[in-house]
């Protein structure tokens, strides 16, 4: 089970392409202890519940780490209720728990590595690239460039193997696979690039975007060939589905089965994007302190049953976002069961880049 619990809806940059952009100013919230513990509390005995050996917490935002108290609190929590469990018998005596934050990185200091080291976490770390790409879109308050921050500590995220996580607008295209290949260099094993899907991208846009992608195909094919074990997302998951003949569902998407998002004020969530403190806001699974509606999760589960009519007879659809993922169905679209052309162009492009690499590699 991976319960993500979004400590705060505050942050300290002002990313051009985040999606509570139009609402920073306004958001203040922040989850008192007492959902916090009911939280991981609810995500313990799901786990155990579908007879699970393991609990992954990741600890969300907002920016996580302006709760440094809570990410504190939230783990000594989650280790005394385990124990308690083992003791009780109610958990496999080799019960797992698992720690990760996602994070911009720029409140990161040597305490708080060496915590992560400690407690082994996961770090997932928004990080576009080099100074001149990753200040394009990811701002301060003040509209000053955020990878100064960030710099010096670099060193200390590939020794502990923090995900690097690139978002991809209209003006990072130009220097995306340079920005790729800098992060590689920098010695993230793991990266991933992630397009922002604004509703503005056009037909040469995507042109540009798919040379790109060409020349990360093609590092990343260099590099493995040379017996360097780098995971590049972008193309890997598109390789791996192609290979083993998996649908995204299956290998990828945990929304609903394998994942609770949880807001500040304990409402749940199918997965990330659709965490909200608003009221009456779409997808609400439940309350921490209430328990699942069961009608509510009756709609994901017809999500995850189910094909879209829009893509009937795509060769595709089983490895497409576009039909696959409820998140980025709900994003781009704003339900889950809705088709963003940007989407589905990207990923018929992508597919075919992906497919012909493999198929050149097999000749």
């Amino acid at each position: 089970m991976n319960l993500v619990l979004c400590l705060t809806e505050q942050c300290n940059l002002r990313c051009s392409y985040c999606y509570y952009k139009d609402t920073q100013s306004a958001r203040h919230n922040v989850m008192d202890d007492e959902t916090l513990e009911q939280a991981i509390r609810m995500g313990l005995e799901r786990s155990l519940f579908f007879r699970q050996t393991y609990l992954n917490i990741t600890f969300f935002g907002g920016e996580p780490l302006l709760r440094k108290d809570a990410i504190f609190k939230g783990v000594n929590i989650a280790k005394a209720f385990v124990a308690e469990a083992i003791d009780k018998g109610e958990a496999p005596s080799n019960f797992k728990l698992n720690f990760a934050v996602n994070t911009n990185g720029t409140l990161f200091d040597d305490s708080f590595f060496d915590y992560c080291e400690r407690e082994h976490f996961r770090i997932y770390l928004s990080l576009d690239g080099p100074e001149y790409h990753h200040d394009i879109a990811r701002r301060t308050v003040n509209n000053g460039g955020s990878f100064k921050d960030i710099e010096k500590y670099i060193p200390r995220f590939v020794k502990l193997g923090a995900v690097a996580l690139s978002t991809v607008t209209r003006a990072h295209i130009e220097t995306l696979a340079e920005s790729v290949k800098w992060l590689h260099e920098q010695g993230f094993r793991s990266l991933t690039t992630s397009v922002d899907f604004d509703g503005k991208w056009s037909g040469e846009d995507f042109d540009r975007l798919a040379l790109q992608y060409q020349k990360m195909a093609l590092y990343w094919k260099e590099c493995r060939e040379k017996g360097d074990k780098m995971f590049l997302g972008t193309i890997q998951d598109k390789v791996k589905l192609y290979l083993a003949n998996l649908r995204y569902r299956q290998y990828s998407c945990h929304v609903y089965n394998g994942a609770i998002g949880v807001a500040t004020n304990g409402n749940m969530f199918p997965c990330t994007r659709f965490i909200t403190s608003n009221e009456n806001p779409p997808y609400l699974q439940g309350n921490v302190f209430t328990g699942f509606n069961e009608e509510a999760c009756e709609q994901i589960r017809q999500f995850l049953d189910s094909d879209k009519k829009e893509c009937e007879g795509c060769e595709i659809r089983y490895r497409c976002c576009a039909h696959e993922c409820a998140c980025t169905s709900f994003y781009s679209t704003g339900t889950i069961e809705g088709v963003s052309p940007e989407v589905c162009t990207h990923e018929r492009m992508l597919a075919e880049l992906c497919d012909n690499l493999m198929i050149k590699n097999l000749d």
